[in-house]
């Protein structure tokens, strides 16, 4: 059994590219995991004027909210702490990125008539799917974990529970398959600041996202050598990244797969 953790960035509206990660662990090792970050976050968060309840992804790269005041260098050494953390536990990432602009009047949105938030849910869905169906000894499902959703949560679980005939193909179901059968039939949410590995999907959804803006949409770096180090801690967290016939296979049998990788940035498309 597995969980995975999804959080995304990009849906306020001020980024082209709207990013959403889920972090996959074994059941059995989230215990250790769950104590590993809750050290690792009172080291990160231990400033001495302020209390930090949560690590929020762009407000520690950028230095807002409760990480105002702190040096960039420690920020930003504690985001490549976190990559390199990740790599060490060996969680495996799951990785969806949609062109926001042109997403309404794509192929994708006319095939499944979902909204950007739950179409990028539904990929990191079937992309565990596909990753975990050929397993050798995978015992149980993979429990689905997102960031709270008030208003498109409802719409996602519904959707885990009787997927539409559309999902199939992405994955190759077979005729005496159930539909998801590696996906727990209904989506959780909590709210991040009560899960430390939500928290990670949000950092390490901004981490993709910064360096799809710098390499796809030409805005320019915040800082002298910005995509030098974000390239950095993408090449870590590369490693960990779910094969990328199960992301966006460019040789794709699934009309659906196609769609998706079509909306995919091409630094993102290209890792792994």
């Amino acid at each position: 059994m597995k969980l995975c953790y999804v959080d995304e960035t990009g849906t306020d509206g001020r980024s082209p590219v709207m990013v959403m990660v889920g972090v996959i662990a074994d059941v059995a090792r989230v215990h250790r995991t769950r104590l590993e970050f809750e050290k690792l976050f009172r080291d990160l968060a231990e400033l001495p004027d302020r209390a930090i309840a949560e690590i929020k992804g762009s407000d520690l790269y950028y230095g807002n909210g409760r990480w105002r005041g702190v040096d960039g260098k420690v920020r930003h050494a504690a985001i490549r702490s976190l990559c390199q953390w990740l790599v060490e536990r060996k969680h495996s990432l799951a990785l969806a990125a949609l062109d926001v602009s042109r997403y309404p009047d794509s192929d994708l949105a006319a095939r499944t008539e979902l909204d950007l938030w739950t179409a990028g849910a539904v990929h990191i869905a079937l992309q565990v799917q596909k990753a975990h169906q050929g397993m050798k000894r995978n015992k149980g499902v993979t429990f689905l974990v997102f960031d709270e959703q008030k208003v498109r949560g409802g719409a996602l679980a519904n959707l885990l529970f009787d997927p539409p005939v559309w999902s199939d193909d992405y994955y190759g179901r077979s005729r005496r398959q159930a539909q998801l059968d590696q996906i727990a039939d209904t989506a959780f949410f909590a709210q991040s600041h009560h899960i430390g590995l939500v928290q990670i999907a949000d950092m390490f959804a901004f981490v993709f996202r910064r360096y799809s803006e710098i390499r796809d949409y030409d805005h320019p770096e915040g800082f002298p050598g910005e995509i030098d180090q974000l390239t950095n801690w993408i090449d870590l967290l590369g490693s960990r990244l779910l094969q990328q016939s199960h992301r966006w296979p460019q040789k794709a049998q699934s009309e659906l797969g196609k769609a998706f990788g079509s909306l995919a940035p091409a630094a993102l498309l290209d890792l792994g």
